[in-house]
């Protein structure tokens, strides 16, 4: 009885330690907002977004900086945070379901991604599948009737990779998958030359592409197509393909304060609801929705069982 007594003051002790006396003047200096990507993608324009939004919702005055921390499709970001102190001074932005490959098909990371403190998901994007508007492969029945098709991506690691792998096996596209193209613009500029054929992107990123008329949709991967003649997945009968979406989740390190945590969380969810942000996500067919820690940690508990079903998928070269 004595032994539990002891163990209970001390546990409470440290409950009180961490409900945020402790912590009461975070932030004190500039907090480092990663982005695993080099400049100019999707990932990265989010986080330009929300960051000076961000800050004026921190109890203290200090800047959010954005930092491109290029590599190893997003792995190397992931390491530097896994490695950062666990004080709320790092945070970054996770393309989700696709860096979760790694732990869906057992390959060994330096980090464990379900050990990240998770912050909020900011938004879901949902995806429209485009191949060059002068290319021999204009609808969907040209590229399943299609040999050897080229899908570039930044790599293995990002949703469009994984979404692509599991869509293909779907609609029994004769694809490969090729990384190394940094970031969306690159990717577009690939298909637009005739190097590759086809990618899935963020239906707001298409949008811009398509300004210019080189790239045109041939599928839309939500219930209804935003892209007037455009098929859904649903028309095609393959109405389970509207689950593959980017989601772009915020968190940081492993075994960050709680009381650190909700002061990130807090000002994430404010700056996410400024009228400003709304008005650009709306003027730009975005997404733009911040949900609570809570809320992310189960949806990412529900990708990981969601993608885990795919596993031979994912894991075939």
């Amino acid at each position: 009885m004595i032994k539990h007594t002891v163990l209970g003051a001390a546990f409470l002790g440290a409950a009180a330690l961490f409900s945020g006396s402790a912590f009461a003047d975070f932030p004190e200096k500039n907090i480092n907002f990663i982005i695993p990507y080099a400049p100019g993608g999707g990932f990265d324009t989010y986080v330009r977004k929300i960051a000076p939004l961000m800050e004026k919702h921190l109890p203290n005055k200090v800047n959010v900086i954005p930092k491109n921390v290029d590599g190893a499709g997003g792995r190397k970001a992931l390491s530097d945070l896994w490695r950062a102190k666990p004080n709320g001074y790092n945070i970054a932005i996770f393309n989700m379901p696709g860096m979760l490959l790694d732990k869906i098909i057992g390959k060994k990371t330096r980090y464990e991604i379900d050990k990240f403190v998770w912050l909020s998901q900011i938004a879901v994007s949902p995806y429209t599948l485009a191949v060059n508007s002068k290319g021999p492969y204009t609808s969907i029945e040209a590229l399943k009737a299609a040999k050897g098709l080229k899908y570039p991506v930044a790599s293995p690691a990002t949703t469009a990779a994984v979404a692509g792998k599991i869509m293909a096996a779907a609609l029994g596209l004769d694809v490969r998958v090729l990384p190394g193209y940094k970031g969306s613009s690159k990717t577009s500029l690939s298909i637009i030359r005739g190097d590759t054929h086809l990618s899935l992107f963020a239906s707001s990123q298409y949008r811009k592409y398509a300004k210019g008329g080189d790239l045109v949709a041939v599928l839309s991967l939500e219930d209804k197509s935003p892209f007037p003649g455009v098929p859904t997945v649903g028309d095609i009968g393959h109405p389970e393909l509207t689950a593959l979406a980017t989601e772009r989740i915020i968190g940081t390190a492993p075994g960050t304060p709680r009381a650190i945590a909700r002061v990130l969380e807090m000002a994430l969810i404010k700056g996410g609801n400024e009228p400003s942000i709304q008005a650009w996500a709306k003027k730009g067919d975005r997404s733009i929705d911040p949900k609570t820690a809570a809320e992310t940690s189960k949806r990412v508990d529900h990708l990981i069982k969601f993608y885990s079903k795919y596993k031979s998928i994912l894991a075939a070269k």
